[in-house]
């Protein structure tokens, strides 16, 4: 009888796993969340595809799929798995559409989601304003997105207000240096503008060497005549550093403007991505 014992303890446990069959819809619903939560995204994104293909109409699992991928910093992906949907007629969810919108914000296309919010009636005003406030943000159209911030009403919460305040109104306060301006300003003074797009050693640097070399070659020219090959060494030299100088007065001022702008693109997508739920 001992012996026997465990052979009815295993069968009985297996027919309880068949019983409860743990590869079921709501298990596997049950783990996909799990997977979501715990921040396993790329399992989670299989659990998701396995169900939308025993779910196929669930625009809950849908959503949650698309979710998945941008949280887990993949929203290409979402964004084609989107494509396909769109190939099969399906009626219009608003959860759904809700969550394409982020897709389309995480994945650099803030226009197309500004154009969606405000082409469809699908979204509630809330969802309008902070869309339409976030894609702003992210174009870096600061006059604008302090617009949209304007028509929020006080009441209604934004998350992280006070960063999104303070985000603005450092990009109000961004100001672009002229390539031109740059440019013009090192025609008499060598280096000039690269002082002006805050390169203030390498104007110096510009400075000293076209300088340095035209003086030499005034004075080679002066004591040695026309014919002096130093002269003429030094004057080419002059000549290369200050057509130089403008060229990298130009660059560096469009250097400068790319630095700031990029800046404030890390910032601001560092502020919002985490709070499009």
């Amino acid at each position: 009888m001992n012996k026997l014992f465990p052979c009815f303890l295993f069968i009985f446990w297996t027919n309880t796993l068949v019983a409860q069959d743990i590869y079921d819809y709501q298990h596997s619903r049950a783990y996909a969340r799990y997977l979501l939560q715990s921040q396993q995204y790329a399992l989670a994104a299989e659990e998701y595809e396995r169900l939308i293909f025993l779910r196929p109409d669930n625009d809950t699992l849908r959503a949650d799929l698309l979710r998945v991928y941008r949280k887990g910093e993949t929203p290409k992906q979402g964004l084609e798995q989107w494509a396909k949907w769109q190939l099969t007629p399906q009626p219009k969810s608003r959860l759904l559409y809700t969550e394409y919108s982020k897709l389309l914000l995480r994945g650099g296309y803030p226009a197309q989601a500004r154009r969606l919010v405000t082409d469809s009636e699908m979204f509630d005003s809330t969802q309008l304003r902070r869309t339409v406030l976030y894609a702003n943000m992210l174009e870096q159209k600061w006059p604008d997105a302090r617009k949209s911030l304007e028509t929020v009403p006080s009441t209604e919460k934004i998350p992280r207000r006070a960063d999104v305040e303070h985000l603005i109104k450092r990009g109000e306060r961004n100001k672009k240096k002229n390539p031109w301006v740059a440019t013009a300003l090192s025609v008499p003074v060598p280096g000039l503008g690269k002082a002006y797009a805050g390169e203030w050693k390498d104007g110096i640097i510009s400075l000293l060497f076209v300088g340095i070399n035209t003086w030499q070659a005034y004075r080679r020219f002066d004591q040695e005549g026309i014919d002096t090959f130093w002269g003429w060494i030094h004057g080419g030299f002059a000549i290369g550093f200050y057509a130089g100088n403008l060229y990298g007065s130009h660059k560096a001022a469009r250097r400068h403007n790319q630095q700031k702008f990029n800046r404030l693109k890390h910032d601001t997508e560092a502020l919002l991505f985490p709070v499009l739920d």
